[in-house]
């Protein structure tokens, strides 16, 4: 296949398509190319190869993609793009073009310095694929002040003023999982993250409540009908990753994987 003029190789065919697609963010002022080759490995070594690997790279590249990973394992399903301009936005336009372009039933995302474990994309297909009844609950999205009204009205008078349900469900829409959220150290009563301890300090975050500080970007598996219903990935704020997240699993149902299937680096 001929790559169009910003590095774009076109489209596999149907029949290349999979369960998966990953849509991964790079840049390579920002993220090693050590870190990447690991990154890419690790997506090599998977148990289960039901998926297809969309990097994107902010702007011009130093150097090709060819060169980066000579010597290294790749997927057997991986397209690279190199924009012609850099965006510089945190990676979310090329979040949402990969979006666009995959070919796979279910997004997972990542940046281009994280890394999954061999046998991730194993137990997200199985996540998605069983037809097992879980509990789904949701509740009305309310500001503080009004929440805390809400919810003193429900317990006094028994009303549903949160819009509080629940109801078991066979349908897979949003799957979460927990990571290993590198260099993020105790503060207090919170948490802060310190890039240079990575190697001998980390927390596990497991993406629950969905919410702004509690869920990394590589948590949330979405199918892409649905991505594709909210308007892909339509925030360019620095924290989008939470706004968009906690507006979905509102709206849709949550499945949560209890295991740690990769790292945030």
């Amino acid at each position: 296949m001929t790559p169009a003029p910003d590095g774009t190789q076109p489209a596999p065919g149907p029949a290349s398509s999979a369960a998966f697609s990953v849509v991964m963010v790079d840049y390579d002022g920002a993220v090693s190319r050590d870190d990447f080759r690991r990154a890419v490995a690790a997506l090599a070594a998977q148990t289960c190869d039901d998926f297809e690997l969309l990097v994107y790279h902010d702007g011009p590249k130093a150097a090709a993609y060819d060169d980066d990973l000579a010597d290294t394992p790749r997927p057997s399903r991986m397209r690279t793009v190199v924009t012609g301009a850099r965006a510089n936005d945190w990676g979310h336009s090329n979040r949402d073009r990969g979006i666009r372009e995959a070919t796979g039933r279910w997004i997972v995302h990542t940046n281009a310095d994280n890394l999954f474990y061999p046998q991730a994309i194993e137990r997200l297909k199985a996540a998605v694929t069983s037809d097992a009844p879980y509990f789904a609950a949701r509740q009305r999205p309310l500001g503080w002040g009004t929440k805390s009204i809400a919810k003193r009205w429900d317990r006094w008078f028994g009303s549903n003023l949160q819009g509080r349900a629940l109801e078991r469900v066979t349908e897979r829409q949003i799957v979460i999982y927990a990571v290993l959220m590198r260099g993020m150290i105790p503060a207090g009563n919170r948490f802060r993250r310190v890039p240079e301890a990575g190697q001998g300090q980390a927390m596990v975050m497991g993406g629950v409540p969905v919410r702004h500080g509690m869920i990394d970007a590589m948590q949330l598996v979405m199918r892409r009908d649905l991505w594709l219903a909210e308007g892909g990935w339509s925030d360019r704020s620095a924290e989008s990753d939470g706004v968009l997240y906690t507006r979905f699993a509102a709206k849709y149902n949550v499945l949560v994987l209890p295991e740690i299937l990769g790292e945030h680096w």
